[in-house]
C-alpha cells in the first residue's frame, strides 16, 4: 500500500531556511515540442523534442521576506535560488521523497486578503531543473 504524503508533515526550505506558514506549492514540467509535417497528409512524420520547463508556485501566509527581498532587486543583481521539498507521510520521521527545485528565478508575486483576514501570498517562479529522489 501506498504510503499518503501528508501536508501538515512535510516542510519548505529556500536555500537551506525553513518557510514557515507554507499554504501550498504547486509545478509543472512540459517539454517542448514542434510537430514534423508531412507534406499531402494531415499526419505528423514525427516530433523534435527540446528542452524541460519548470514552473510552480509557492503560497504562503502573509508574506516570506527573503522571496519579497528577491522580487524587487535591480536587474544586474537578480540571483537564483533553490527550492527544497521534504514529503513526509503522517506519523513518521522517514522521508518519503525530496523534490529540489534547482537555479531558481522569482518571476512574479501576488497578494490575496480573503474573508478570513488572512493574507496570502503567491510566489511564482521557474527553475532550471528539478530533481526528484
Amino acid at each position: 500500500m501506498p504510503a499518503l504524503v501528508a501536508a501538515n508533515a512535510s516542510k519548505i526550505t529556500i536555500d537551506g531556511k525553513d518557510v514557515r506558514g507554507v499554504e501550498s506549492i504547486d509545478f509543472k514540467v512540459t517539454r517542448s515540442k514542434e510537430d514534423i509535417q508531412s507534406i499531402d497528409t494531415e499526419e505528423r512524420m514525427g516530433a523534435y523534442y527540446g528542452a524541460l520547463k519548470v514552473t510552480g508556485s509557492l503560497k504562503v501566509k502573509s508574506a516570506y521576506e527573503e522571496l519579497d527581498k528577491k522580487m524587487y532587486v535591480a536587474v544586474p543583481k537578480v540571483a537564483t535560488f533553490q527550492i527544497v521539498v521534504y514529503l513526509y507521510p503522517q506519523g513518521t520521521d522517514s522521508k518519503l521523497r525530496q523534490i529540489t527545485f534547482d537555479e531558481c528565478i522569482l518571476e512574479g508575486k501576488s497578494l490575496a486578503l480573503n474573508a478570513n483576514g488572512v493574507a496570502v501570498t503567491t510566489y511564482e517562479f521557474s527553475a532550471t531543473r528539478v530533481r526528484e529522489e
